[in-house]
C-alpha cells in the first residue's frame, strides 16, 4: 500500500501541475501593415515630387544614413552624404527630370521592413547636351527606424533595354 499511496500522490501532483495556470502568452503586436503601406505610398509621392522640383534636401531626406543607391554600370553609392552628392550633381544637369510611381508596397508582418516596386522615368543630357530619357523599374527597401519613421535603406533602379533600332 505505501507504493500505491506514493503513486496516487504523484498522479495528483502531476494533475495539479497540468491544471496550474500557465504564464500568459505575449500578445502579438497589432497589425499595422495597411497604415504602413499607406504611409509609404505617401512618402513615395512626396519623394517623386521632390525629384521633380529638384529639391535635393527633401529628396535625400528619405534615405537612412547608411542607405545604398545601386545604379547600373556604376559602383554602389553608400551613405546618405554620398547619395546627396551624386544626386545633387545629377540635379545640376539642365535636362534633369525624374519621376517615379510605386505600383506595389509590401510591409513585413514584423512591421519593420517593407519593399516598394514601381516604374521610373529619368531624363539627363546626353554627350551632345540633348535630353535623353531612360525608363525602367525599381525596387526600394524601406526600414522603420527607432523613431518609427520609414527610411530607404536600398534603392535599386533598373533601366529598360533600349528600343530596338528601326529597320
Amino acid at each position: 500500500m505505501p507504493n500505491r499511496g506514493r503513486f496516487c500522490l504523484l498522479l495528483s501532483a502531476l494533475a495539479f501541475a497540468g491544471c496550474a495556470q500557465q504564464p500568459p502568452q505575449p500578445t502579438p503586436p497589432p497589425d499595422t501593415r495597411p497604415a504602413d503601406e499607406a504611409a509609404i505610398h505617401q512618402l513615395v509621392k512626396d519623394w517623386s515630387a521632390a525629384a521633380q522640383a529638384k529639391d535635393l534636401e527633401k529628396f535625400t531626406s528619405v534615405y537612412a544614413d547608411d542607405a545604398v543607391l545601386m545604379l547600373e554600370n556604376a559602383p554602389d553609392i553608400s551613405g546618405k552624404t554620398a547619395i546627396r552628392e551624386a544626386i545633387g550633381g545629377m540635379m545640376q544637369d539642365p535636362n534633369f527630370a525624374l519621376s517615379f510611381e510605386a505600383n506595389k508596397v509590401v510591409v513585413a508582418r514584423s512591421g519593420d521592413l517593407a519593399y516598394e516596386a514601381g516604374t521610373y522615368s529619368m531624363t539627363m543630357s546626353d554627350a551632345k547636351k540633348k535630353p535623353s530619357t531612360q525608363k525602367g523599374n525599381y525596387v526600394v527597401v524601406w526600414q522603420k527606424q527607432a523613431d518609427s519613421v520609414w527610411k530607404v535603406v536600398r534603392d535599386v533602379p533598373v533601366s529598360d533595354p533600349p528600343p530596338a533600332p528601326a529597320r
